[in-house]
């Protein structure tokens, strides 16, 4: 039987858009415009401007713009400096079941790769298609039952690089055997470990994904090899990457199942496992009677993993505080919101926020589902507020509407642009299924 690397490598050629579902392209317009806020709102986040300032004086050339910004630079490092955006404040896109959030890493090469290959706006989108759904069913064989997963691993920076490649390799029609080396390339650059989770490298992990899968495929195109099996090889990268992987979910209905339509946009930046809790807690911010200043104690029921990646009551500074369960409900209940202002430093610093941080009590529960959660607030004049969240915003059962993603653009595409050119830049995102020239929208995502 043909090998689960040559496999994708033939999905990933063969594919045109009109063999993508109506809904597969829709959602692939919905992936791009969600994350071409994100790296609106990210352009000038601290991290990124130490990576912009790191990369800037040994860029190769103005080649790609940086979104958001004035600057361009060499392809790789626009690529490693738009992705690193588009997850500075962990706003950006989750596919629930792997933990993965691919959009970035796959957007960022295929923005750059636009502006020296000529490309139509279908044409960008398709393999945005392409990389998100090998991506996630890279990440699939490694973290879906009947796997079982290292959950050490950051999904993101070991299944993203093969993503990226696979994009890259389809958008510059790539051989068959060259996408296998491509493929290959790119899943040995794998790399990211949670323990690194809430610093910069939460951020610089997927850009370095999103660069090492660049590479990988413009190296494959120059006849660099890999091996023909190193994605199911022995010692290869299921077998590295999982205590015991399961190899069918990487190709099983490939083509006429599209795992990327399990990607869905985030409606807070915060981890994904925190957002059901997120929900509780402003639905009962709205009931009357309710007081933050009176609040005694705070109960929350969430799914085991919820805990495992976000139990961090005192997160010290803004980067921990993204993946801090306690913060996130804490702010939440507060301020009544769940934006990127509940998560800066001065929030982290907020005395009422640390006060309602150290009354929250959080236990797992194996019967609350990953998209769930039960939240409880009792008060000192003996008022109390119970919420059960079975599907969270942003969930498959609930994704953000129309509305929503918009709004979430130009709140963070205000970050970096007037008003005017937010909302110019808005529409152009939607238009890219028609644009004769996918690099124009890089264009006018200048600051």
């Amino acid at each position: 039987m043909t090998g689960t690397t040559r496999q994708l490598a033939a999905f990933v050629c063969r594919t045109k858009t009109s063999d993508l579902p109506q809904n597969v392209q829709e959602e692939a317009g919905r992936a791009f415009l969600n994350i071409a806020g994100c790296m609106l709102g990210g352009a000038h986040h601290d991290a990124v401007e130490r990576t912009f300032r790191t990369v800037a004086p040994l860029s190769g050339g103005p080649q790609a713009h940086v979104i958001g910004r004035t600057e361009t630079l060499g392809l790789l490092d626009a690529t490693m400096v738009n992705c690193q955006a588009s997850a500075a404040h962990a706003f950006d896109d989750t596919h629930l079941a792997t933990v993965i959030h691919p959009a970035g890493p796959i957007a960022g090469p295929l923005l750059a790769e636009a502006e020296r290959t000529a490309t139509t706006g279908a044409e960008f989108l398709t393999a945005l298609a392409i990389g998100i759904e090998i991506a996630c069913r890279a990440a699939s064989m490694l973290m879906t039952p009947p796997a079982e997963p290292e959950l050490g691993w950051y999904m993101t920076g070991i299944a993203c690089p093969i993503g990226a490649a696979a994009a890259i390799a389809h958008l510059r029609g790539l051989s068959e055997d060259h996408t296998v080396m491509a493929l290959g390339l790119a899943a040995t650059e794998s790399a990211g470990f949670r323990q690194t989770h809430g610093s910069m490298c939460t951020s610089l992990v997927p850009a370095q994904a999103a660069r090492a899968g660049y590479l990988a495929a413009l190296l494959a195109e120059q006849g660099v090899t890999a091996k023909e099996e190193t994605l199911e090889g022995a010692r290869g990268f299921a077998d590295s990457f999982a205590a015991k992987a399961h190899l069918p979910h990487a190709t099983d209905g490939l083509g006429e199942r599209w795992e990327m339509q399990a990607n869905m946009a985030k409606p807070y930046p915060c981890g994904i496992v925190i957002h059901p809790a997120l929900d509780g807690c402003l639905e009962i911010t709205r009931q009357p009677g309710f007081n933050a200043a009176k609040i005694t104690r705070v109960s929350l029921s969430v799914d085991p993993l919820c805990l495992y990646l976000c139990d961090r009551p005192t997160p010290p500074d803004s980067q921990l505080a993204q993946v801090s369960l306690q913060h996130w409900v804490a702010a939440t209940l507060v301020r009544g919101a769940a934006g990127i202002a509940e998560g800066n430093e001065a929030a982290v610093a907020d005395p009422d926020i640390q006060a309602v941080r150290g009354r929250i009590e959080a236990k797992p529960d194996e019967k609350v589902g990953r998209a769930s959660a039960i939240v409880r607030v009792e008060q000192s004049d003996g008022a109390s507020f119970e919420h059960h969240v079975d599907h969270g915003i942003g969930s498959l059962e609930r994704p953000m509407s129309p509305a929503q993603l918009d709004a979430k653009f130009m709140a963070q595409a205000l970050m970096a642009l007037p008003e005017a050119d937010a909302t110019a830049v808005l529409q152009r995102c939607k238009d890219m299924p028609q644009l004769k020239n996918a690099a124009d929208v890089a264009k006018v995502m200048m600051g």
